[in-house]
């Protein structure tokens, strides 16, 4: 018998201290791109820091995600 702890998985938070600028990273929707800048919280209202990156295919497309959507691939 499995005990409850055994069910339970690690959380793997990123932060965006964990993603720097420069880093290679793989979006949720498999795309790969280059983080180009870091954004905070833009009010009150919305409290959830964003990643810019610009992505390979097509070429200069850029993406904004939560840090914790982004697997890194390399940090520069």
């Amino acid at each position: 018998m499995q005990t409850k702890s055994a069910l339970l998985h690690p959380l793997t938070h990123q932060d965006m201290d964990d993603v720097p600028v420069g880093s290679r990273v793989k979006t949720p929707s498999g795309r790969i791109g280059t983080v180009i800048k870091h954004r905070g919280a833009q009010s009150r209202l919305d409290l959830f820091q964003r990643i810019t990156i610009l992505c390979d295919e097509p070429a200069g497309d850029t993406v904004v995600l939560q840090p914790h959507l982004l697997k890194v691939i390399s940090k520069p």
